[in-house]
């Protein structure tokens, strides 16, 4: 082969050196051209898995659980003044569960008397008419919680379905001198009871209190306690206690929202 290019004129062998440079330059040209294709395809393929799991991770229910879970990076109270909650003064009000305030199981409660307050005492209760959701009443035992990432304090099922839309609260804030939180520890909780030692309710049996689940008082770790709870007063201990109706054990560090009427005493 070698022999027979030597052959040729000088001008012929230029000719065939400089297509051979060319076939080996649109080769290459070529070889790059398909990887860049099948990159870009590979490319498009990630993307768009990428967006549909996306998607698909913003459909998902999201409960009180879940919730916490991404925000245990700011659970505790704040240093500043947010962290003294103690408004001596009633606030009361209607919140009603819509779209853009509801969130899987909870449903946020905006008001700027306890908006950033990680350790505000409140007490909730299904309004009476719940015609908006098609019931006569609201089905679902309840309770609240701080959200910490939102600065915002909820109402949320207990047994973690979602909160439906149009369900109505009446919302209370007690004086600060009527109110505290209790929680159940082992040595004042037996069974389904669990007994109050507070000043506001010792020794007064004819105290009107209002109680309400707390699930992570002061934006802690929460328990849960999917039962209807109500007050009962023992006379012989001259204590009142909380206690589940339907005779469930009240698990350890479950905690309640307990306000006494500022006419007990």
């Amino acid at each position: 082969m070698i022999e027979r290019l030597r052959a040729l004129s000088p001008s012929l062998r230029y000719l065939i050196y400089v297509a051979g440079v060319l076939l080996v330059f649109f080769v290459a040209v070529g070889v790059g051209a398909t990887a860049a294709v099948v990159a870009g395809w590979q490319f498009g393929r990630g993307a768009t898995y990428s967006a549909e799991s996306n998607m698909l991770e913003s459909t998902r229910s999201e409960t009180t659980s879940t919730s916490k879970a991404s925000e245990d990076t700011a659970v505790g109270p704040s240093s500043d003044s947010k962290n003294s909650f103690d408004k001596d003064h009633k606030v009361s009000f209607i919140h009603r569960a819509t779209k853009e305030n509801s969130r899987g199981d909870y449903t946020y409660i905006g008001d700027p008397s306890i908006n950033g307050y990680p350790n505000a005492i409140i007490i909730v209760s299904p309004t009476s008419d719940q015609r908006d959701i098609g019931s006569a009443s609201y089905e679902h035992n309840i309770g609240v919680w701080y959200a910490s990432g939102a600065h915002r304090w909820a109402i949320f099922n207990q047994d973690r379905t979602p909160v439906p839309r149009g369900a109505t609260f009446e919302v209370e804030v007690p004086q600060a001198s009527a109110k505290f939180v209790h929680h159940a520890d082992l040595l004042d909780t037996a069974g389904n009871y669990t007994y109050l030692d507070n000043e506001l309710t010792n020794g007064e049996p004819d105290a009107v209190l209002s109680v309400t689940q707390n699930w992570n008082p002061e934006g802690g770790r929460g328990v849960y306690n999917d039962h209807p709870v109500g007050t009962v007063y023992d006379a012989k201990l001259k204590q009142w206690a909380v206690y589940n109706r339907d005779g469930a054990p009240i698990p350890k560090g479950a905690a309640f929202n307990i306000a006494v009427s500022a006419d007990a005493n």
